[in-house]
């Protein structure tokens, strides 16, 4: 037993988070290293290093990391500092921002997207939305608002020569 610690070992950091399926938290909460979500976070979360949302998984709220991966739901402001990865059976609602972005087919992103290499300070700010107008109240009509953009250039005519028979020269049969 003379190689045993003596003292009893401390957590390291960045050694990483799991929040199991059925697991629901609320609040403020800050991750070191790899995180994994299986169950519902509600609230301002943030990870210094990749964030996995797992099918089945519901993170509501202000979302930062570096690397996100979302195979769940996630509802609310997304911030990553390097990229954000959205698999099929996803759904991403809100704003998100990240230097890079990626959707698979089968992903659903509802957002306000920016994917810029620099985000700006306003970014994590909601944006103000108008009040929805009561469905008594009567609809304006629409103005029609005349522009000074150029019509575009007429297409040339196109073409099809793949089926076409090509012209007989008056040389040969």
């Amino acid at each position: 037993m003379a190689n045993q610690p003596t003292t009893p070992r401390s957590a390291k950091s960045c050694e990483g988070s799991y929040i199991a399926a059925g697991t629901r938290m609320e609040g403020h909460m800050t991750f070191s290293g790899p995180t994994i979500v299986s169950g519902h976070l509600k609230g301002d979360i943030v990870t210094d290093g990749l964030l996995v949302v797992e099918a089945g998984a519901i993170v509501e709220g202000h979302v930062t990391g570096t690397v996100i991966v979302v195979h769940g739901k996630i509802t609310g402001t997304i911030s990553a500092s390097e990229i954000i990865e959205a698999f099929p059976g996803c759904r991403i609602e809100g704003r998100a921002y990240a230097p890079s972005m990626r959707v698979d087919g089968g992903a659903t992103v509802l957002a306000d997207l920016l994917i810029a290499p620099v985000r700006p300070a306003d970014w994590n700010t909601p944006k103000q939305v108008a009040p929805v107008q009561q469905a008594a109240a009567p609809l304006a009509k629409p103005q029609t608002v005349q522009a000074d953009i150029p019509a575009p250039a007429p297409l040339p005519s196109f073409v099809n020569t793949m089926f076409t028979q090509p012209a007989k020269t008056g040389s040969g049969s």
